[in-house]
């Protein structure tokens, strides 16, 4: 979702609806109090946030996924599929589903690992677990999830963006908070710090003082076909458009025009079409992001014209430590094997 301006500062708006996140607060602790409804038959890493909107959670998954891959364990993802109309349990198929069965992240993760697609996570790991039979050093990584109760977690991964931080401080609708803050952190078993935003230094001693290990992480620009100095049209529909062109400038790539969708945005015929006519006009390369790139099939013949013109930028969640991944993975196994 859009991010309302509103939510950096302790304003008048902010405090017209402090009441209404009051109400919302304590019906977010009431579901944090729950007692998980069923332990997975293997081990559970969940990917969260504590804020609404994009941190990271996505590629923070996806390269979690890549390394477990490379440790020779067998990941599988498991997704609420955002957007999507398939509630699950769902194997996603590549191949047969669309966004607007299966959501555009859960097509993401699929690339790299069997993903299901599940609003009832108990219900997904279930799915996981038949998948799973066989196979050695299953793990299921949740992309999304830390406030949801009832599957059992043996570890919470929270990723935070430095740039954004955690807001005013303040709960939905007020601001940006899922839940009251400390409830959240005390939740949690490990930070990740994205990015080299102003908050970072305030957050590391934030999450130190409550008890909580933090590690520093960027997000790191994959191969791109295009050279530096290229101008380029950039379009994306994302929680955090920032995001995208920092990593732009990192590929110094010259954005001479561009378009900010919200996150999740489902193209439609014109706006595709926009997006070439006003990148031909300029002679402009276009470029997007991954997220953005599997929207396009829902377009028809303007939408294969946009994905074939379009270059996209891959990310990949790079952490300053260098050894944490592995050790993470070691942990989840560990914390798993000691229930």
């Amino acid at each position: 979702m859009k991010a309302p301006g509103f939510w950096t500062e302790r304003n008048a708006l902010a405090w017209l609806l402090y009441p209404v996140s009051l109400v919302y607060g304590r019906i977010s602790l009431a579901r944090f109090k729950k007692k998980a409804l069923y332990k997975a038959h293997m081990p559970v890493l969940c990917i969260g946030n504590l804020v609404m909107g994009g941190a990271g959670k996505t590629p923070t998954a996806i390269t979690l996924g890549r390394v477990a891959k490379s440790q020779h364990l067998s990941p599988i993802f498991l997704t609420r599929g955002f957007k999507g109309q398939e509630p699950g349990p769902l194997l996603v198929d590549p191949a047969t589903h669309s966004i607007a069965d299966v959501g555009d992240e859960a097509l993401l993760l699929a690339r790299v690992a069997p993903t299901i697609v599940s609003r009832d996570r108990v219900a997904g790991a279930k799915l996981a677990e038949e998948i799973s039979v066989g196979k050695e050093g299953s793990i299921i990584i949740m992309d999304d999830g830390f406030q949801n109760p009832y599957l059992h977690k043996d570890f919470n991964l929270i990723i935070v963006d430095s740039q954004q931080g955690l807001g005013n401080g303040l709960v939905f609708p007020a601001g940006p908070l899922r839940a009251p803050l400390h409830p959240q952190v005390w939740r949690a078993d490990q930070f990740v710090i994205v990015g080299e935003g102003s908050k970072g230094p305030q957050l590391h001693q934030l999450f130190s003082k409550l008890g909580k290990g933090t590690v520093n992480a960027r997000l790191l620009p994959g191969k791109c076909s295009l050279l530096g100095g290229t101008r380029i049209f950039a379009f994306c529909g994302i929680g955090r458009p920032d995001k995208f062109h920092r990593t732009l400038d990192q590929l110094d790539l010259a954005v001479i025009d561009h378009i900010h969708f919200d996150d999740h945005h489902s193209f439609t015929i014109e706006e595709g079409q926009e997006i070439l006519d006003r990148a031909a006009a300029q002679n402009l390369a276009i470029v997007t992001t991954a997220k953005d790139h599997v929207r396009l099939a829902e377009l028809g013949e303007v939408g294969a014209q946009l994905a074939n013109k379009a270059h996209i930028i891959e990310v990949d969640m790079g952490f300053e430590d260098k050894g944490f991944a592995a050790r993470l993975l070691t942990e989840v196994q560990r914390k798993f094997s000691r229930r």
